[in-house]
C-alpha cells in the first residue's frame, strides 16, 4: 500500500476514535472491501450478493441553472470566460429527458431547484442511495460536497430521503460526490469508484472505506489523475455486465486495467466525444437502453453496433457547466 494512501486512511480511522497501526491497518475489517489494483481483486463477480436495481428516477429542476463560478474546466470557453447559459433552453433539454424517462416506464420525481444554487439540477452528486441487505430497506449515504458553493445542495436532498422513508448516513472527514464517481456494478453489491486529489478531484480516498464500512460491499478504487476530468463519470459510463464506455486517459492505466477485469467489452471513447461532447456522461438505463449527447456520434456508432438501443438526447448547455445526460438524474427506491 502506498504511503501517501496509508496516511488518508489513518486519518479516517484517527477521526473516528479508532487507534490503529500501519502495521495492522490492512488487516482491519473495513480494509478488506476496499480495492486500489487489478492484480489485488481477489474475488469473482458470481459469488457478489445480487443487487436490486431502483426502479424511479429523481431529478432536480434547472429553474436556476446557471455557470456563476468556474469549479472545472468546461465551464470557461476558449477566452477563459465563464459560458453563458440559455435557461429557455436548457429547461426545454431538461424536460425532453425527463419525457424520455417518463415513455419508458419510469416514475419521476422531481426536486424543486433553489434561487443560488446554480448545479443542484446535477441530481447524481448529492446522494448515494442504497438496499441496506441487513433491514432490507431503502438508506443513502449523503455526500460531502468538494466545493463550498456546492454544499448547500445536500440538506435538500436530505430532506427529501427522510420523507421517503431512507435512513440517512454521513461520512467523516471526507469529500464525496456520490455518482460522480461511486458507480454500481449491474445488479451486484459492487462499487467502482474515482477519487483523486483535493486540487483537482471530487471524492477522496478515505471515502471509499467509509462506503465500503456502511454498504458491507467491496469498492475498487479508480485513481483519477487527469485534472480535466473532475469526476469518474466524466470519463466512464457502465453501460451492462459485459460492456463500458472509457476514456482511457482519463480513467489512466491502472483504472483501464481495473475495467479489463470486469468488462469484456471496453469502447474507447476518443478526445473529441470526451471532452466536446460528454460521451462518457451518457447513462444506460437497463443494460439496452442509453441515453446520450446527440453530437457524440462516433460513439453512438460504437454502440450500435453492440447492439444498443441509443437515445440521442441534446445537453448543450448543461455541457457548459460540465455535466450530461448521467449527471441529471438519480435512481432511487
Amino acid at each position: 500500500m502506498h504511503h501517501r494512501n496509508t496516511i488518508d486512511i489513518l486519518s479516517f480511522f484517527y477521526h473516528r476514535g479508532m487507534i490503529i497501526s500501519p502495521d495492522s491497518i490492512t488487516n482491519h475489517p473495513a480494509m478488506k472491501n476496499v480495492y486500489l489494483r487489478a492484480e489485488d481483486i481477489d474475488f469473482e463477480l458470481k459469488t457478489l450478493p445480487d443487487r436490486p436495481e431502483p426502479s424511479r428516477i429523481l431529478m432536480s429542476s434547472p429553474d436556476f441553472f446557471n455557470v456563476s463560478e468556474a469549479i472545472n474546466k468546461f465551464m470557461t470557453n476558449g477566452a477563459g470566460n465563464l459560458n453563458v447559459v440559455d435557461r429557455e433552453k436548457a429547461f426545454q433539454q431538461w424536460s425532453n429527458i425527463r419525457w424520455h424517462y417518463e415513455s419508458l416506464g419510469y416514475t419521476v420525481s422531481v426536486l424543486r431547484s433553489q434561487d443560488g444554487l446554480d448545479d443542484i439540477v446535477f441530481s447524481a452528486n448529492q446522494s448515494f442511495p442504497f438496499m441496506d441487505r441487513k433491514t432490507g430497506k431503502p438508506a443513502v449515504i449523503m455526500s460531502n460536497m468538494r466545493k463550498e458553493k456546492r454544499k448547500p445542495e445536500v440538506a435538500y436532498f436530505h430532506t427529501w430521503y427522510r420523507r421517503h422513508g431512507y435512513e440517512v448516513f454521513y461520512l467523516k472527514n471526507c469529500s464525496f460526490e456520490s455518482n460522480g464517481d461511486a458507480l454500481w456494478y449491474p445488479g451486484k453489491y459492487l462499487i467502482i469508484s474515482g477519487f483523486g486529489s483535493h486540487e483537482h478531484h471530487r471524492t477522496d480516498l478515505a471515502a471509499l472505506y467509509q462506503i465500503a464500512e456502511i454498504i458491507d460491499c467491496p469498492v475498487v478504487g479508480i485513481e483519477l489523475t487527469h485534472p480535466d476530468f473532475y469526476h469518474l463519470n466524466t470519463t466512464l459510463a457502465i453501460i451492462d455486465h459485459e460492456t463500458c464506455i472509457a476514456y482511457k486517459p482519463g480513467v489512466g492505466k491502472e483504472g483501464h486495467k481495473i475495467l479489463e477485469t470486469f468488462f469484456k467489452h471496453i469502447i474507447d471513447v476518443d478526445k473529441s466525444d470526451a471532452y466536446d461532447h460528454f460521451a462518457c456522461n451518457a447513462f444506460s438505463l437497463d443494460g439496452h437502453t442509453v441515453l446520450i449527447q446527440k453530437t457524440a456520434k462516433k460513439t453512438i456508432k460504437k454502440l450500435e453496433a453492440f447492439g444498443k438501443h441509443v437515445i440521442p438526447v441534446d445537453t448543450s448547455e448543461f455541457i457548459k457547466s460540465g455535466g450530461s445526460v448521467f449527471c441529471m438524474k438519480m435512481k432511487v427506491y
